[in-house]
């Protein structure tokens, strides 16, 4: 029904429908999209667990041939509204993450948070499946991820950076935590030292102006 979608239009001309009551988008689509972005603008990219397609709509935006995958086929209703609604909006489609295949320039991937079994239990499925691993484990998305990439970046709970380049065959090059509770993580081909910050919520608005095209006074603080 109508109203249990929500219209959201995070950027101008960007359309996402997300339902009112399921998982809906936070502030580390923005971080994630940005972080990509500052490392360099890639010509195409994939989202892995799309979700609203929020992360690869944002990429879009700025130019990048974005494209994004997601098992949960609840979402198809959002993205064919999304798509009436925004210009230029990036194919996006149901599948398995395993069934992946191609080549891209970068994978972004904000994946689910919590091990199988662990977490905060939801009643809604939809918010569940999307928080906690199913048959898919994080170790999964970084396979795939760099599988399909020279270059991937994810947004993690910072309990989880570990489980992220423990799994990774790629080494780090940026590695970003953010307060207490996230962690933006860059895996790179090639040999390099990792760049390794701690900022807090307020310097990660320059994800935001990143996102938006514009400069922030708080760039590199």
């Amino acid at each position: 029904m109508a109203d249990d979608w929500t219209r959201e239009e995070p950027l101008p001309g960007l359309v996402i429908w997300q339902p009112r009551r399921g998982f809906r988008y936070g502030a580390e689509a923005f971080w994630l999209a940005g972080f990509a972005l500052e490392g360099g603008v890639p010509r195409t990219a994939l989202d892995l667990g799309t979700g609203s397609g929020i992360v690869a709509g944002l990429l879009g935006a700025n130019g990048v041939a974005a494209e994004g995958v997601d098992v949960r086929p609840e979402w198809q209703v959002g993205w064919a509204r999304s798509r009436a609604d925004s210009g230029g909006f990036p194919h996006l489609r149901g599948a398995d993450i395993a069934t992946v295949n191609g080549a891209w320039d970068v994978v972004v991937s904000n994946p689910p948070y919590f091990p199988a079994g662990t977490g905060p239990a939801s009643p809604d499925a939809w918010k569940a499946a999307a928080r906690s691993e199913g048959d898919r484990r994080l170790a999964d998305f970084v396979a795939v991820a760099t599988r399909c990439a020279p270059r991937v970046c994810l947004v993690v709970p910072v309990e989880r950076e570990a489980d992220v380049l423990a799994a990774s065959t790629v080494p780090p090059s940026r590695i970003v935590r953010v307060g207490l509770r996230r962690v933006l993580i860059e895996l790179l081909a090639g040999p390099h030292p990792p760049v390794i910050e701690t900022i807090d919520e307020r310097a990660a608005e320059r994800w935001y102006a990143r996102v938006r095209g514009v400069s922030s006074s708080r760039e590199g603080a």
